[in-house]
């Protein structure tokens, strides 16, 4: 399901006009657009989650070769 207009969607493959449909498909489109917004932000958040675990890995490394180069 995609939002074109403020006022149309497409469903497989068809545009629909939002005044042409019942109410309660006025509600699943809104209710598609705001899980398609929230999966967005998720999205976001997981990306800056993988940085943050990729730097702590590389500060890991950092820190168990300073401690080894310490012993050597």
């Amino acid at each position: 399901m995609e939002q074109e207009k403020e006022n149309t969607f497409t469903l497989d493959s068809v545009v629909h006009e939002m005044d042409n449909v019942s109410e309660g498909a006025r509600y699943l489109v809104f209710s598609l657009n705001d899980l398609n917004e929230k999966r967005k932000r998720l999205q976001q958040k997981v990306a800056i989650l993988n940085a943050a675990e990729l730097s702590f890995v590389q500060q890991l490394r950092e820190e168990v070769a300073q401690k080894e180069e310490e012993e050597a």
